[in-house]
C-alpha cells in the first residue's frame, strides 16, 4: 500500500508510473498507463504485481519522485509447453481452468529453467511429486515444446542479467565506493560461478543447477534492493540540500527585483518631468514662432493696405460667382421635393374591379375546397352546380379586371418607381423602415420654404452691397478723370468708402458660409423622415404593382384555360376504355396460362406447340404493358384536370382509381397483377426468401414484395411518392433507381414496387468479380453522390446504403439503389447488411441512439469510398466507432477526402454538394490494389419487381433491388 501525494491527474503517460486504488481491497498500489478508454478511464497494470485493471481517472494519483523506481512483478511461463496452433478458444478456456484447479491452495515448487525471448521466465512447476506441465500436456491442452531439452547456463546467466540491467541499472551510476566494490563482487561472483558450472559440464543434475541458480538469483536481488534504499536515501538528502539552496537563492531574487523596481520607478519619474519640460518648451517656441510670423504679416498689410482689402474682397467675390454658377438649390431637398410630387399625385394604389376579382376568387377556391372534401355522391352534383355559377361569375371579374389593367401604364409606373428609388437610395440611403403619418410631408415643405426665404434674402443684400461699391467704384473713376468736370470734392469721393467695403465683404463672407455649412440635426432629421416617408410610398405602390401584376398574368391563364370548361366537362371514358381493353388481354393471358400449365402437367406435349404458346403469352404481356403505359399518359392528362378544375372527378368515377394515382405521384396502378408473370423461383439470390422473376418486352423482371395493412400502406406509397417526386426533377441524370410502377396483390395484402434491374452490377459483385480500377471508382462514386444529393435536397435519408444497393452500370455509372418503403431510415440502418466485408457501415450515431440524418448517409458513402481504395484489408475500429485509417498507404488527398466523410461529428462530415465541389474528389490517386480486367456491358436494361415481406431480414432481400 502506498501513500498519496496529490489528488488528480491529467490523462497518464505511459513513462511514468502511477499509484491506482486496487478494487478488491481499496488499498493504492503503483502502475503504469496500458491504455486509455473512452468515459474517462484507463487501463493500467500494477507494476509490483503483473495484474490489470479498468480504473476511473479519479482512482490514479501521481506519486513522487522517489516512487519512480521499476516494478518488481515478473512473467513466468511453463517451460517446455506450447499452444496448439489454431485452437479454438474453448478449449484454451477449459485448459486454464484445469491448471487452476492443479495450483489452488497447493504449496508449489518453482524452478527457473531458462528466458523467452519476450523477457518472460521458463520454469518448472511441481506439486509434492506432481509435475504440473507434464499434466497439462497430457490432458491435452497443450504440446511438448520442440525446443532443445538442455541449456547452456551461460544463457541462463545473461537471462538472469535484467535482474540487476535495464532501468535498474540506472541507479548504479550514483552508487558510492562501496556500492560499487559490492557491485565488483556480484560479477566476479558470476563469473566464478560460470567458470565453475562449465568444468563440471552436463554430469551436474539439472535439479541441483536449478538449487544453485534460486540461490544466485535470491542474493542478487537482495543486493539489488539494498542498494536501491541507499540510492533513495541519498538522493532525498541531495533533494533537501537542493530545496535549501533553492530557497536562499529565491530570496535573493526577491531583493534584488524588489530593489530593481524601486530604481525602474525613479527613473520613469524622470523620465515623465522630462518629458514634460519638454513639451512646455516646445508649445512655448511654437507660440513665439506664431507671434513672429502674425508681426511680419501685419508689416506686410500695412505696407499694401488697400491692395489686401481689395484682394480679399475680390478672392471671395469671385469664389460666389463660382458658388452661384454650380448651385442649384438642390441644397434645401429640391429631389424630395420631387419625388413627393411623383408618389402622391401619380400613385396607381387603387382599381375599381380589383376587389371584386378577390372576392369571387375566394368564393370559387371555397367552391373547390367543399368540392374536394366531399364524400357523398348524393351531395356533389348541388356542389357542381354552385361551383360552375360561381366560375361564370369568375370568369366574367377576370375579363373585366384584364380590361381595366389594359388601360394603365402599369409598366411605365414601374419604371418610373425603380428609378425614382435608385435616385433617392443613392443621394440620401440606406435607411430604416418608420411608420410615418403623411403629415411629414407638409412640415417638409415649411421647412424648405423657410430655407428658400432666409436663402434669398441674404443673396438680395449681397447684390444690394456689391451694387453700393460699383456706385463708388464709378463715381470715383470719373473724379480722378481730368478730362471730364466733376463737381465732388475729395472728401466726397472717399467719405464711406470704408463702410461699403466691410458690409460688402461680411454680406460676401455670410452667403458663402450658408452655401458651405452643412445642415445641422434638426435639418437632417426633417430630410430624413421625408426621404424614409417617400421609400415607404414607393415601396407599397411597387408591391401593389407586383400584385396587379400578378393577378393580371394569373386572370389571363385563368381565362384561357377556363374558355375550354365553361360549357363542356371532363370526359374519363378514354381511361375507363384502356382499362376495360387491359382487363380483356389479362383475362386471355389468364386462359392462356391455364392452358399451358394444364400441357406441362400431362408431362407429353409437342414441343413447337409449347414454344409457340409461350411466345403468344410473351406477345399478351408486352401488349399489356403497352396498354398500361397508354393509361399512364391517360392518368396524367386527368390528373391536371383533376387538381385545377375538377376535384369530383374521384368521387364520380370511383372506378378510375384516380385519388391513388394522385397520391402516389403516379405510381399506383391496379393493372398490374403478380399472377400475370408466370413466375420462376430464383433461389440463388436468397438463401431466407425464394425470389421468383419473369419477363416483359424481352427482358427479364425480378419480383420482391412488402408485406402491408392499412397503415403500412398509407406510409409505404408516401415514402415511395416521395421518392419517385425526387428522382422525377433530373430523372437519368439524378443518379437515382427509378420506381416504374406499384401495385397492389388481389389475394394478399402485399404491395409491389417496380423498379429497373442491373443483374451483376451491383458493387458487392463487381468487387468480388473483377474489381473497379481507379478511374472507374471515380465515375461510380460520382454518380452515387449525386444520387444522394438529390435526396438529400427533398430531405429524405437513404438509411441503406451498403454495397448491394449500389449499382456500377458498365463500369462507369454509379446509381443509388431504392430502399424499404415500409420502414424509416432508421429502421432501414441495420447494422446485419450496412457491412462491406469487414468495414462496418453504420455511422457513430446511430449507434449512440441518434436518429438518422442526411449526415448518416455520408458516413457510409465515405466508407465505400474507402471499401473500394482498399477492398482486401482488414479494417479496425477506432473507439469512437470510426474506420482507423492511420495504418493505410494513401494519397493525401484521398486521405483528406475520407477523413471529412466518415469523421465522428456528423456536423463536422461534407455534405455531397460541397464533396462534389471538392478538388481532391476528382484528382484522388487510388492505390494500385484494383486490376484492369475486361469491361463487360449490358445491353438491355431489365425491369425488376422488387417485393419485401417483414419476414425478409437477410442482406440481399431486406435493402437491396438486385
Amino acid at each position: 500500500m502506498l501513500p498519496i501525494y496529490c489528488q488528480g491527474i491529467g490523462d497518464p503517460v505511459p513513462e511514468k508510473i502511477y499509484g491506482g486504488l486496487y478494487s478488491e481491497d481499496q488499498c493504492w498500489y503503483r502502475c503504469k498507463l496500458k491504455k486509455i478508454m473512452p468515459n474517462e478511464k484507463c487501463l493500467m497494470t500494477y507494476v509490483d504485481y503483473g495484474n490489470s485493471e479498468t480504473l476511473k481517472k479519479s482512482c490514479i494519483v501521481e506519486l513522487s519522485e522517489d516512487l519512480q523506481y521499476p516494478g518488481l512483478a515478473s512473467r513466468f511461463r511453463l517451460w517446455g509447453l506450447q499452444i496448439p496452433p489454431h485452437q479454438d478458444v474453448t478449449p484454451f478456456d477449459q485448459g486454464r481452468r484445469f491448471l487452476a484447479s492443479l495450483i489452488n491452495d497447493k504449496i508449489i515448487r518453482v524452478s527457473h529453467r531458462d528466458a523467452a525471448q519476450d523477457g518472460a521466465y521458463l520454469v518448472d512447476a511441481l506439486s509434492d511429486a506432481l509435475d504440473v506441465a507434464q499434466e497439462v500436456i497430457e490432458k491435452g491442452f497443450a504440446e511438448k515444446s520442440k525446443a532443445a531439452s538442455v541449456h547452456n547456463y551461460e544463457r541462463i546467466r545473461s537471462n538472469s542479467a535484467p535482474l540487476i540491467s535495464g532501468r535498474n541499472a540506472e541507479r548504479f551510476q550514483g552508487l558510492t565506493s562501496g556500492s560499487q566494490r559490492l557491485k565488483s563482487m556480484l560479477n566476479s561472483t558470476n563469473d566464478q560461478l560460470g567458470n565453475d558450472i562449465k568444468s563440471r559440464g552436463d554430469t551436474v543434475e539439472h535439479k541441483n543447477r536449478d538449487i544453485k541458480m534460486d540461490q544466485e538469483i535470491s542474493l542478487m536481488r537482495a543486493l539489488e534492493r539494498k542498494t536501491s534504499i541507499q540510492y533513495r536515501s541519498g538522493q532525498k538528502l541531495n533533494v533537501i540540500k537542493r530545496q535549501h539552496d533553492q530557497r536562499i537563492l529565491d530570496d535573493q531574487n526577491e531583493r534584488l527585483r524588489a530593489k530593481n523596481s524601486k530604481y525602474l520607478q525613479n527613473c520613469h519619474l524622470l523620465e515623465g518631468q522630462i518629458k514634460l519640460q519638454q513639451y512646455e518648451l516646445n508649445k512655448m517656441e511654437e507660440e513665439l514662432k506664431q507671434h513672429e510670423e502674425a508681426k511680419l504679416k501685419l508689416t506686410e498689410e500695412l505696407k499694401h493696405p488697400v491692395e489686401n482689402k481689395l484682394k480679399c474682397l475680390t478672392t471671395k467675390v469671385e469664389k460666389l460667382r463660382q458658388v452661384r454658377s454650380e448651385f442649384n438649390e438642390n441644397h434645401f431637398g429640391d429631389d424630395l421635393s420631387e419625388a413627393v410630387k411623383v408618389v402622391s399625385e401619380g400613385c396607381l394604389c387603387t382599381l375599381h374591379s380589383m376587389k371584386e376579382l378577390e372576392n369571387t376568387w375566394n368564393e370559387y377556391n371555397c367552391a373547390q375546397e367543399t368540392l374536394q372534401i366531399c364524400k357523398s355522391v348524393d351531395d356533389v352534383h348541388s356542389l357542381i352546380d354552385k361551383r360552375n355559377e360561381v366560375r361564370s361569375t369568375l370568369h366574367a371579374a377576370v375579363e373585366e379586371f384584364i380590361s381595366e389593367v389594359d388601360k394603365l401604364p402599369i409598366k411605365d409606373r414601374v419604371n418610373v418607381l425603380k428609378s425614382l428609388a435608385c435616385s433617392l437610395n443613392a443621394a440620401y440611403g440606406p435607411y430604416e423602415v418608420e411608420h410615418n403619418s403623411d403629415e411629414v410631408f407638409n412640415q417638409f415643405f415649411e421647412w424648405r420654404n423657410s430655407k428658400l426665404q432666409e436663402f434669398n434674402n441674404i443673396k438680395c443684400k449681397t447684390e444690394n452691397s456689391l451694387r453700393l461699391l460699383s456706385e463708388w467704384f464709378s463715381k470715383t473713376m470719373k473724379f480722378f478723370d481730368l478730362n471730364t468736370s466733376t463737381t465732388l470734392s475729395s472728401m466726397e469721393v472717399i467719405e464711406g468708402i470704408d463702410v461699403i467695403m466691410n458690409q460688402a465683404e461680411c454680406d460676401v463672407s455670410k452667403e458663402l458660409e450658408i452655401s458651405a455649412t452643412q445642415k445641422d440635426e434638426a435639418d437632417m432629421k426633417i430630410i430624413q423622415r421625408v426621404f424614409i416617408k417617400v421609400m415607404q410610398k414607393i415601396n407599397e405602390e411597387q408591391d401593389f404593382l407586383l400584385i396587379v401584376q400578378n393577378k393580371y398574368a394569373a386572370s389571363v391563364q385563368f381565362k384561357e384555360q377556363v374558355g375550354q370548361w365553361l360549357n363542356t366537362y371532363p370526359n374519363v371514358g378514354d381511361l375507363l376504355s384502356i382499362k376495360r381493353s387491359v382487363k380483356n388481354l389479362k383475362a386471355q393471358l389468364r386462359w392462356k396460362l391455364v392452358e399451358k400449365n394444364n400441357l406441362e402437367d400431362l408431362g407429353s406435349y409437342d414441343e413447337l406447340k409449347m414454344q409457340g404458346m409461350k411466345e403468344e403469352i410473351f406477345k399478351f404481356r408486352d401488349n399489356i404493358y403497352e396498354e398500361i403505359c397508354c393509361e399512364q399518359k391517360e392518368y396524367e392528362r386527368l390528373d391536371n384536370v383533376v387538381r385545377n378544375w375538377f376535384p369530383e372527378l374521384p368521387l364520380l368515377h370511383p372506378e378510375a382509381a384516380m385519388k391513388t394515382y394522385m397520391q402516389s405521384a403516379g405510381l399506383f396502378t391496379d393493372s398490374l397483377e403478380r399472377d400475370l408473370f408466370d413466375p420462376e423461383p430464383m433461389r440463388e439470390l436468397s438463401s431466407k426468401r425464394p425470389l421468383v422473376c419473369s419477363e416483359i418486352k424481352s427482358q427479364r423482371i425480378l419480383l420482391k414484395g412488402y408485406s402491408v395493412d392499412t397503415a403500412t400502406e398509407g406510409k409505404m406509397i408516401e415514402r415511395a411518392a416521395k421518392y419517385h417526386q425526387a428522382w422525377s426533377v433530373l430523372k437519368e441524370e439524378s443518379g437515382l433507381l427509378p420506381i416504374l410502377y406499384l401495385f397492389a396483390s388481389k389475394s394478399e395484402p402485399v404491395t409491389y414496387v417496380m423498379v429497373p434491374f442491373y443483374p451483376g452490377w451491383c458493387l458487392k459483385t463487381v468487387q468480388a468479380t473483377n474489381p473497379l480500377i481507379s478511374v472507374e471508382i471515380t465515375k461510380v462514386m460520382q454518380g452515387v453522390a449525386v444520387g444522394l444529393q438529390t435526396l438529400h435536397n427533398s430531405n429524405i435519408v437513404h438509411g441503406a446504403l451498403h454495397a448491394h444497393n449500389v449499382f456500377a452500370v458498365n463500369r462507369e455509372r454509379g446509381i443509388v439503389g431504392d430502399f424499404d418503403f415500409t420502414k424509416t431510415a432508421d429502421q432501414r440502418n441495420i447494422a446485419s447488411w450496412m457491412v462491406a466485408d469487414t468495414l462496418h457501415l453504420v455511422a457513430p450515431e446511430i449507434k449512440h441512439g441518434q436518429s438518422a440524418v442526411p449526415a448518416t448517409d455520408v458516413f457510409a458513402y465515405g466508407c465505400l469510398l474507402l471499401w473500394l481504395q482498399f477492398p482486401k484489408n482488414d479494417f479496425r475500429t477506432n473507439p469512437d466507432g470510426t474506420p482507423d485509417v492511420s495504418e493505410l498507404s494513401m494519397d493525401p488527398k484521398l486521405l483528406s477526402l475520407v477523413s471529412r466523410l466518415i469523421c465522428f461529428n456528423p456536423n463536422d462530415r461534407l455534405r455531397m454538394d460541397q464533396m462534389l465541389k471538392d478538388d481532391n474528389f476528382l484528382e484522388i490517386k487510388t492505390p494500385d490494389t484494383a486490376h484492369e480486367g475486361s469491361k463487360t456491358s449490358v445491353s438491355d436494361e431489365a425491369i425488376v419487381i422488387n417485393v419485401f415481406t417483414d419476414e425478409t431480414k437477410s442482406e440481399l432481400l431486406g435493402e437491396t433491388s438486385t
